[in-house]
C-alpha cells in the first residue's frame, strides 16, 4: 500500500463518520487521493460532471478532516479522473476556502428529526469491537445484559463517566444488538440536547401531542448526554412523564451522562430518584493495560505499524480518553507516511510532546519509589530488585511493586522488567500488600503515605 492510499484510508475513516451512507455510496466511493504533500491534497473522481460541486460543497469539510487527522492544514481540490495531470494541476490549483462547519438543518414540515437512523446500523458500534478492561467491565456486562433482555434486569440503565470513554459506543451497541434480534422494535436513540430542542419546536408549533405519542410509543428509549435536560423546566416535566409511561409499560430506558445523577445540578429530585431506581454504572479512564490494548487495536485498524515498545510508551503516557488514543495513532501514522520514517519511542515522544502527560517519565518515578523504600526500610536497592526472599527484602519488594502500580502508569510488563520477574509475580505482590493492608490499619496508613508522596 502506497503512502497516499494509507493517508486516504485514515481520512476516509473520518469521512464515513461525517456523511450518511447514501452520500458515501453516491459520491465518495469513487474518490482517489492522487497527490499529497504538506500543503495540498488532490482527489480525483470518475463523476466528472460534478467536480465543481465537489470543490464547492465537500472540499472545505474534507480539508478540515485532513487537518484534524494530520494536525496540519492542506488545501483539498477535486479533479476529473480522466484528465488529471499533476503538472497541469500545479498551474490551475486554487486554495480552497476555509472549512465551514455545516449546521444541522432545522426541519420545517415536521418536528421529528432523525433519531434511530442516525445511530442504528453504524457497524462500528458493536460489543465485539468494544475492548473490555477493569475500568469498563461492569458497564459492558450490564449493557450486554440489557441488549439480550430489554427491561428485564436493569431498567433504567444509567452509564456515566468523562467524555471519550465509550459510553456512546455501548449505547449504540445495545441499539444495534436489539435491532438485530428484534427488528420490529421501535428504538429511539437521541441526544439530550436534541430531545430538548425537539420539544421546544413542538411547543412553538403546538404539536406536543405528536411529540408525546412518538416517545411514549417507543419500545426502547436511549438518551445520550441526559444532563442537558437539567435546568429546563418544560423538558424535565415532559421527560418525567415519558419515563413513567415507558417504565410502567415495561419498556427499556437507557441514559448516559458525564456525571452521576446526584451530581447533575438543577436536575429535579423526582427524576434523580427514577434514575437511582435502576442500575448506575460508571466508566473510568482506561488503565494502562487497556490503553495499550486499545492502541494496538486502533493501530491495526488504521494500518499503522508500531512496535511493542512504542505501544507501551503511548499506553503509559497518553492518559486522557479513548478518542485521544485514536488521535495519537492517526497522528503518528500520518507523520510516518508523510516523512517515510519508522516510528520509534523517541519519534513518538517528539511528535506527541503536546499531548504526553506528566513531566517525569513513569520509569524514572518507579526508580524514585524504589530509592524511597530502600531508605525507609534500610534495604539495598539491589536487594529489592534481586531474587532474594528473606522476609524483610520480600516485603520491601512487595511494597515497591504495589506503590509503583498505584502511582505510575507503568504496564505490568514493564513493572515486571524492573524486578526481573513476570507479570504474575507482580500481581501476586499487589495481592500480598492489599491483604496485609486490609488487616492492619497502621500498615495501610504507612503504604498510603508512601503513595501520597508520589501522587
Amino acid at each position: 500500500m502506497n503512502s497516499n492510499q494509507s493517508i486516504w484510508n485514515i481520512v476516509y475513516d473520518e469521512i464515513l463518520k461525517k456523511y450518511s451512507g447514501a452520500v458515501i455510496d453516491l459520491w465518495f466511493s469513487n474518490f482517489e487521493l492522487e497527490y499529497f504533500d504538506d500543503e495540498r491534497a488532490w482527489i480525483t473522481t470518475t463523476s466528472e460532471a460534478f467536480v465543481d460541486l465537489f470543490n464547492k460543497k465537500y472540499a472545505p469539510d474534507i480539508a478540515a478532516i485532513f487537518e484534524q487527522t494530520l494536525n496540519f492544514h492542506v488545501d483539498v481540490q477535486f479533479f476529473a479522473k480522466s484528465s488529471f495531470n499533476p503538472d497541469t494541476a500545479f498551474r490551475v490549483a486554487k486554495p480552497t476556502a476555509p472549512a465551514i462547519r455545516e449546521q444541522s438543518p432545522v426541519k420545517e414540515k415536521d418536528d421529528e428529526p432523525t433519531h434511530d437512523t442516525a445511530f442504528i446500523g453504524e457497524k462500528d458500534y458493536t460489543f465485539d469491537n468494544f475492548i473490555v478492561g477493569s475500568s469498563n467491565k461492569l458497564a459492558h456486562a450490564a449493557s450486554v445484559a440489557v441488549a439480550n433482555n430489554p427491561a428485564e434486569q436493569y431498567n433504567p440503565l444509567f452509564l456515566y463517566g468523562p467524555s471519550g470513554l465509550g459510553k456512546t459506543h455501548l449505547m449504540k451497541a445495545i441499539a444495534n444488538e436489539v435491532k438485530r434480534n428484534k427488528p420490529d422494535f421501535n428504538i429511539i436513540l437521541i441526544k439530550g440536547e436534541d430531545f430538548t430542542n425537539e420539544l421546544v419546536r413542538s411547543i412553538e408549533k403546538k404539536t406536543t401531542t405528536k411529540f408525546k405519542e412518538k416517545y411514549r410509543n417507543a419500545d426502547m428509549l436511549l438518551i445520550d448526554d441526559i444532563q442537558f435536560i437539567a435546568g429546563k423546566v418544560s423538558t424535565q416535566e415532559e421527560f418525567f412523564h415519558t419515563f413513567n409511561s415507558l417504565y410502567d409499560a415495561g419498556k427499556q430506558v437507557i441514559l448516559t451522562s458525564d456525571r452521576p445523577p446526584k451530581d447533575i445540578q438543577h436536575l429535579e429530585e423526582r427524576i434523580q430518584s427514577r434514575f437511582e431506581g435502576g442500575l448506575i454504572v460508571d466508566i473510568q479512564p482506561p488503565e494502562t493495560e487497556l490503553r495499550i490494548a486499545i492502541l494496538k487495536r486502533k493501530a491495526q485498524l488504521l494500518n499503522v505499524n508500531l512496535s511493542d515498545d512504542v505501544l507501551n510508551f503511548l499506553g503509559e503516557n497518553v492518559k486522557s480518553n479513548i478518542r485521544q488514543l485514536e488521535g495519537v495513532i492517526k497522528k503518528l501514522g500520518a507523520y510516518s507516511f508523510v516523512n517515510g520514517t519508522k516510528i520509534t519511542v523517541d519519534t513518538a515522544r517528539n511528535v506527541l510532546s503536546g499531548v504526553i502527560s506528566g513531566t517525569i517519565p513513569p520509569a524514572l518515578v518507579a526508580e524514585q519509589i524504589i530509592e524511597n523504600i530502600s531508605k525507609r526500610y534500610n534495604i539495598a536497592i539491589e536487594d529489592i530488585k534481586s531474587k532474594k526472599r528473606t522476609t524483610e527484602i520480600a516485603l520491601a519488594r512487595h511494597i515497591a511493586i504495589y506503590v509503583i502500580r498505584n502511582v505510575t502508569n507503568l504496564s505490568l510488563q514493564n513493572t515486571a522488567k524492573i524486578f526481573g520477574r513476570d507479570h504474575t509475580t507482580i500481581l501476586s505482590s499487589i495481592d500480598v500488600i492489599k491483604s496485609k493492608m486490609s488487616g492492619d490499619s497502621a500498615f495501610e496508613y504507612e503504604i498510603n503515605s508512601i503513595c501520597n508522596e508520589f501522587s
